[in-house]
């Protein structure tokens, strides 16, 4: 299948990558036994009434105790449980078991099999991977094969969604993404500049399984150009300019979204001072579909079925306030308006949450540099 050589093709590039680099010093000491707490308290209030999306609100919270065992300094394990709850549900709606295990090949350098790092770390954008995913489809399980350095952010990893045995009803799924961004040094003490490309491929189907519906493969590709300006060294914050193109494809003869090729420009603005960013942004698509996006960017109604609107003009604004962002505890709180041109109305979301993320040492070195989160 294409979609399984363009991976075994992009992860082996990746790994032949891994090789040239020099071996360093994993982040963990022989013998280290840690605890980690993390935990999510949200609440989202999407108040949108249009022919895409219908609003919703989502409140509740997850909570993921692990046990972090390294038994050499390049491997770490990881075990422990994953429990959401939502607000006004007596009983959990998800309690699933936490396994993984991480090879470090160099301090820069991981290769994580099992219960992936979270789908934040992947740094996608939005209208391709839904930043609501953070609280209610937190787990992944799969692979990751992560490099970064100053200049150097690659992601690579398979999420398995739906696996399937032989005469099953169900489609398998799977999830492969390639999150790439390169940052360059500073031209003149002030100016950086980012070029983020990424891909990600969504398929249902499974030779082995007797499922009903049809086979969907989806392909969706975004890469950019962005400019930071720091303002007097950050002293007065950082502005940023950026331009993304989107470009999205589906099996030939896949009708079901009522879309098969499409594409979407987004335009941003966004300026940034201590706990505050503010971002505008213009976004203009044609038959733009991705599904695993945010739905109100694309053109395929994700509530009425066959309903597609083919071009979209949205102009989005938002307000973001992170407080505490760099120790144990993150609050944060976000606004966001959406204004469809086309549409003539303006719907908006509301985001609240407070993230607590610790881990503290049970044995091992007592000479460690510091603690650390994955």
């Amino acid at each position: 299948m294409k979609k399984t050589l363009v991976f075994i093709l992009l992860f082996f590039l990746t790994v032949n990558h891994i090789c040239g680099q020099a071996a360093g010093e994993a982040n963990t000491m022989p013998g280290d036994l840690s605890l980690r707490i993390k935990s999510m308290n949200f609440i989202e209030n999407n108040e949108f009434f249009n022919p895409i999306v219908q609003g919703y609100t989502m409140m509740g919270f997850f909570f993921q105790p692990e046990l972090v065992y390294s038994p050499t300094q390049k491997v770490t394990l990881r075990a422990g449980a994953h429990i959401l709850k939502y607000s006004g549900t007596e009983k959990f709606s998800e309690i699933r078991p936490v396994f993984s295990t991480t090879l470090f090949f160099s301090e820069k350098t991981s290769l994580t099999l099992g219960t992936l790092s979270g789908p934040e770390k992947h740094h996608f954008f939005d209208p391709h991977f839904y930043t609501e995913r953070l609280y209610n489809e937190y787990i992944e399980d799969g692979l990751q094969l992560t490099h970064v350095n100053d200049h150097i952010f690659t992601d690579t990893w398979i999420s398995w969604e739906n696996y399937i045995f032989k005469g099953d009803s169900t489609r398998e799924q799977f999830t492969f993404g390639e999150s790439f961004r390169y940052t360059s040094s500073p031209i003149a003490d002030f100016i950086r500049i980012e070029v983020p490309v990424q891909l990600q491929l969504k398929h249902r189907g499974g030779q082995i399984s007797d499922y009903p519906q049809q086979m969907q493969s989806f392909i969706n590709m975004a890469g950019g150009l962005r400019v930071n300006f720091d303002l007097a060294e950050k002293k007065y914050g950082q502005l940023g300019i950026e331009y993304l193109q989107f470009v999205n494809n589906s099996r030939e003869g896949d009708t079901t979204t009522g879309v098969i090729h499409g594409n979407a420009s987004w335009l941003k603005l966004d300026y940034t001072y201590k706990a505050i960013r503010f971002e505008t942004g213009y976004w203009r698509a044609h038959d733009f579909y991705a599904p695993n996006g945010n739905p109100i960017y694309g053109s395929v109604s994700d509530w009425q079925p066959g309903v597609v609107i083919h071009d979209r003009r949205i102009i989005k604004n938002s307000l973001a306030l992170k407080f505490f962002p760099a120790g144990s505890l993150e609050l944060y709180f976000a606004l966001d308006l959406f204004y469809d041109i086309d549409l003539n109305r303006l719907d908006q979301a509301y985001t609240l949450h407070l993230n607590f993320d610790k881990l503290i040492a049970l044995a091992g070195s007592k000479h460690r540099k510091k603690e650390h989160q994955e």
